[in-house]
């Protein structure tokens, strides 16, 4: 099936973004040029635009028009991508390192969130993730252990979800954000002062079986991560 032209002036106009034709803070061309350029309606630009605002590359100033974005992570809170998707274009390399790897027993929250008793088994995973040498997320993680008893620490340093897919399918996920004052911890990690708050994210991963895989709670550098949405009529 062929793409809405519109998609297609996206994808093209995203591609100028990421090979530098059209640099971060540059201003595109005005609509009506770009109208002209790819021979559509104005309308046409207008929505390959808005596709581009959306997923992060581009954003609107008010009277002076449309500018490619700094350096930020857009993360669609709809979508359920990894963190290496969601960093692919920014042109800085991904680094996960796993600070704390065990195994712990199940206590009260996670006997809720999970539906299981005392007696369940936990690995807890503690990560921080770089984009070259700028720490942008540290992140906890909950996964039971029958569900995934070959889990490792070098699994862990790679994509999650890459590898909770070779045991199950992804269904969805709940997520709760909230902004909160950083704890000294988080303070040093983003190189923030204690008043500067940041994201917070509360993560459950639902399998197609209905059956919760997966705990997380996220905190996100506000300097590098933004959140969007769509509304839908």
């Amino acid at each position: 099936m062929k793409l809405p032209r519109y998609i297609e002036i996206a994808k093209e106009l995203e591609e100028k973004i990421l090979n530098n034709t059209y640099k971060k803070n540059e201003r595109l061309p005005a609509e009506r040029i770009l109208a002209e350029e790819y021979n559509v309606t104005r309308v046409t630009i207008r929505n390959a635009i808005e596709h581009l605002v959306l997923k992060g590359f581009l954003e609107k100033k008010v009277g002076s028009g449309n500018y490619v974005k700094k350096n930020t992570l857009n993360l669609n809170i709809s979508e359920q991508l990894s963190f290496s998707e969601k960093s692919h274009f920014l042109k800085q390399t991904p680094r996960t390192d796993v600070i704390e790897f065990k195994e712990i027993s199940g206590d009260a929250k996670l006997m809720e969130i999970f539906n299981c008793d005392s007696n369940e088994v936990f690995f807890f995973i503690k990560r921080v993730r770089y984009l070259d040498n700028t720490s942008v997320n540290l992140e906890n993680t909950y996964l039971p252990k029958s569900l995934f008893p070959n889990l490792t620490k070098d699994i862990m340093k790679g994509s999650k979800y890459d590898f909770v897919e070779k045991t199950l399918s992804i269904k969805e996920s709940y997520n709760k954000i909230t902004p909160i004052l950083p704890n000294e911890e988080l303070s040093q990690l983003f190189n923030l002062t204690s008043c500067e708050p940041i994201f917070y994210k509360t993560s459950i991963g639902i399998s197609k079986k209905d059956i919760p895989f997966e705990y997380s709670e996220l905190y996100f550098n506000p300097n590098i991560y933004e959140f969007t949405f769509t509304s839908k009529r």
